[in-house]
């Protein structure tokens, strides 16, 4: 009886194991991205003191700007100070640089009670708020960091299962407010046509319409400050083997495919639906530059301050938050990206050391915004940490 009980065990467990990794292997079904490193032990949980670890471009200094806020992750800068919002507190708060010293010492709660909260936006008074499920409101003093009235929400019913429920959302040189919303899944035919898009909308959440189609995941855009022309990432595909395909800066145009599912980077063809029937017609465009694969590029965001050095007037700058499931990390840092007068664009590490030699995770970069001393700030919503990056010729205050 008990060799037969143990038998059927090792029957079951045989059984579990191949489920387990049929379910793994198909290509649109898995959300194993979702839950990312920490939960699959590919991280160490990081402290103040890995500041020390870091190692910055020549003419920058680091600091820890502030560390008192778990999984810090969209950002947003007025003269009132940086905002940032906690997908994981469900609320977005203004840091208090209360002695000038170019370190926030405390954080006061601006909005409450919001469903996984990331992309923030400051303009025309207003402080907008991505949530998962919607775009929300409220009154906003960029001078003194004073809300007024109650928040509200103006965009409803965005989808949010899945895969990607992170919104990333900036007003843009024509005055709509733009949306990325990612895809529900790894490579999939979406049924809701929102996902795997960047939409817009008026500012006050009326109008909504799709720019673009085939972006996986576009975690973060802006504008080029010397052509306005909209530049977003975009995070390849997983399950393809450490070496494919590349993450991708794209040059979002009005109509546009990008190619996901049907294919990857430089036009690659996708194995799983490289020729399926929905394919559209149109080619689809191809990146402008490409990223390392499944260095999951998020936040950019381009140089608009004269303190940085020269080499920077024509530059973004990129938050790689770093590889979950290749065999050797990669990634973990933040990146320049040089435009030359040929059109080319050079990758440069501008801040690193939050991948150690030993392949220690001390960090993840996520989003990035740029105040007026031309300071970079950098969210680390691993390490909930907060950094300032500045010109080393001056104190950034």
């Amino acid at each position: 009886m008990l060799a037969c009980m143990k038998r059927r065990l090792l029957l079951f467990s045989s059984l579990f194991a191949l489920l387990l990794l049929t379910w793994l292997t198909l290509p649109g079904l898995h959300t194993a991205q979702q839950i990312g490193a920490k939960a699959l032990g590919l991280e160490v949980k990081s402290s103040a003191n890995n500041l020390q670890a870091l190692s910055t471009a020549a003419g920058f200094k680091v600091v820890r700007y502030y560390g008192d806020i778990p999984g810090p992750r969209g950002l947003a800068i007025s003269r009132a100070g940086l905002i940032v919002s906690s997908p994981a507190e469900g609320a977005v708060y203004r840091l208090v640089d209360s002695d000038h010293s170019g370190s926030a010492k405390s954080h006061l709660t601006l909005v409450d009670n919001l469903i996984r909260p990331s992309g923030l936006e400051i303009h025309d008074n207003w402080l907008y708020i991505a949530e998962a499920d919607a775009i929300g409101r409220i009154a906003y003093n960029p001078l003194n960091g004073a809300t007024q009235g109650s928040y509200q929400r103006i965009i409803h019913d965005l989808p949010s299962g899945g895969n990607h429920w992170r919104r990333v959302i900036h007003v843009g040189p024509d005055g709509w407010l733009y949306l990325a919303i990612g895809s529900s899944c790894n490579v999939c035919i979406e049924e809701d046509t929102r996902r795997g898009s960047i939409m817009r909308f008026h500012s006050d959440g009326s109008g909504g319409e799709i720019v673009a189609r085939g972006l996986r995941n576009s975690a973060g855009f802006d504008w080029a400050p010397w052509n306005q022309q909209l530049y977003a990432t975009d995070n390849g595909r997983d399950w393809l083997g450490d070496d494919e395909p590349p993450d991708e800066l794209n040059r979002v145009t009005q109509g546009s495919h990008y190619g996901w599912p049907f294919s990857n980077g430089f036009g690659a063809t996708d194995p799983d639906y490289g020729n399926h029937p929905d394919k559209p017609l149109q080619a689809s465009k191809s990146p402008v530059h490409g990223f390392r694969p499944h260095n999951a590029a998020l936040g950019i965001i381009f140089n608009r301050s004269d303190s940085l050095p020269p080499s920077y007037r024509r530059s973004a700058f990129v938050a790689l938050h770093g590889s979950w499931n290749r065999s050797v990390p990669d990634g973990y840092k933040v990146v320049s990206l040089q435009w030359k007068e040929d059109g080319s664009i050079v990758e440069n590490d501008l801040l690193w050391g939050f991948l150690t030699a030993t392949g220690r995770i001390l960090g993840r970069p996520a989003e990035l915004a740029q105040g007026e001393d031309g300071s970079l700030y950098i969210s680390d919503d691993f390490a909930d940490t907060l950094y300032r990056l500045y010109p080393d010729n001056r104190v950034a205050k």
